[in-house]
Formats: structure tokens, C-alpha cells, sequence
């Protein structure tokens, strides 16, 4: 009768634990946006998100191109990251099913987009997909005024998005106190805190041909005050060198 107890409670703690990611994340994602698009939304969001500084045309990074950049990434367990104007949040799942961050967020300003985004988040839940202590995160939220202070890695469907929506991004990106990787589906301004380190060709859903897409890291104004404090330092120091050796 013992033995049975054991193996009863070994059984149930088995069944009771999270399945975590699924065994074929990208099946699944296939499975749980079935009939689920964000490409069409009514006329009223169409200008609301005009209003507010955005646009609203549609489009995604298909799951073997953005597999390809978060391989890349190497993301760990204390990274947060950031899908600003995740749609309808495919990126933003498929980053919590296939990397160990400590947090995926998408940020979505279309009333639509982001309730299928939510509604696939809370079957994600239900189906046993998310681990303890990982937070898998959608806002209806403007980009320009949400919080970002946690990121640690934004992706940017940048496509679409207006000269001045891109930089306010960019400046409050580069106004964090720690470093930020940034993709960006277009090339971004000239920032002297962003720096381009690597330029990829991969397929989209408006291009099967393949886009560029710009990895960028994004170094803090504080890292480069310092930066330059020193520099300054070893230009006098050297100055003052050269003058004694000349006497």
C-alpha cells in the first residue's frame, strides 16, 4: 500500500508541473493564432492611432526570421524584452516560448490587435506554457509614454512608423541608465549613442525576398561621459609628457 502512495504522488506531481515552452513552439504559435490576424481594424482605431502619433499599417516577422535574430541575441534570464507595436503579440510569445528572459512585453496602441494578443496570452496560460517567476506581459498602451525602464532589448516594426514617433523611441531609449539592444526593421537616424553592429536580409510577411534588419546596441550617455572623462585625462596626461621630454 506504501508503494502505491509513493508512485500516486510521484504521478500527480508530474501532471501538476508547468509543461513550460510547448515541444514544437512554432506548431503551436500556428495553432493558437488560427483565424486570429490583426490586419483589419476598424476605421476608428485606423485614426486614434494617427492621433496619437503612430500608424496602422499592419505586418509581421515570420517565426523563423525572428528565430534567427534571437538565436543571435543570446538572450538570458535577465533580459527584458520589448515589442513596440507588438500586434497582435506573435514576436513577444514566441521570445517567452523559445528564450529564458525574465520578461516579454508587448506594447500595442490598437484596441484589436491587442486583445487578441491578451486573449492568446491567457491560453497560453491555459494550455501550461508559462514557467513560475517569467512574466509574459501585453499593454494597450501609446509607445511614446509607456515604461520602459526595465528593457533590455526592444524589436522595432519600425516599417511604418513616423520620422518623429522613430526618434522620440530613440530618445528615450538612449535616456536609460543601462545598455539596450534595439532591432529595427528600417536603418535608424544617426545617434551617437546607437551603434549598428550588424545588418541582416530576412524574409517579412509584406516581403518574402527579404528586408534589412538592423541590430543596434544603444550605450548609455553616463558610460560615454565617462568615457570621454578618461579619454581627456590620457590626452593631457600624454601632453604633459611629450612637454617634460621636450625639456
Amino acid at each position: 500500500m506504501k508503494q502505491f502512495w509513493i508512485l500516486f504522488l510521484a504521478f500527480s506531481s508530474i501532471c501538476a508541473s508547468p509543461k513550460a515552452e510547448p515541444a514544437n513552439p512554432k506548431a503551436y504559435l500556428l495553432m493558437l493564432y488560427e483565424n486570429r490576424g490583426g490586419y483589419s481594424i476598424p476605421d476608428e482605431e485606423h485614426h486614434f492611432i494617427l492621433q496619437e502619433g503612430g500608424h496602422p499599417q499592419y505586418g509581421e516577422i515570420p517565426f523563423d526570421s525572428a528565430a534567427h535574430i534571437l538565436a543571435d541575441l543570446n538572450l538570458s534570464q535577465h533580459d527584458v524584452f520589448y515589442d513596440l507595436g507588438c500586434g497582435v503579440g506573435k514576436l513577444v510569445l514566441q521570445t517567452y516560448l523559445t528564450t529564458p528572459v525574465k520578461r516579454s512585453v508587448g506594447i500595442e496602441l490598437s484596441k484589436t490587435r491587442f486583445n487578441i494578443a491578451d486573449s492568446c496570452r491567457k491560453q497560453t496560460i491555459l494550455d501550461d506554457h508559462t514557467t513560475p517567476n517569467r512574466d509574459l506581459i501585453f499593454l494597450h498602451q501609446n509607445i511614446i509614454t509607456a515604461n520602459l525602464s526595465d528593457a533590455t532589448v526592444c524589436f522595432l516594426s519600425s516599417l511604418a512608423f513616423p520620422a518623429r514617433l522613430v526618434q522620440v523611441i530613440m530618445d528615450r531609449l538612449s535616456a536609460l541608465q543601462h545598455p539596450v539592444k534595439v532591432i529595427s526593421i528600417l536603418p535608424l537616424p544617426d545617434h551617437k549613442q546607437f551603434k549598428l553592429i550588424k545588418t541582416y536580409q530576412l524574409p517579412m510577411s509584406w516581403a518574402s525576398e527579404g528586408v534589412d534588419v538592423c541590430l543596434y546596441t544603444v550605450t548609455p550617455a553616463s558610460a560615454i561621459d565617462a568615457c570621454n572623462t578618461i579619454n581627456k585625462k590620457r590626452r593631457k596626461k600624454r601632453k604633459r609628457h611629450i612637454q617634460s621630454e621636450e625639456n
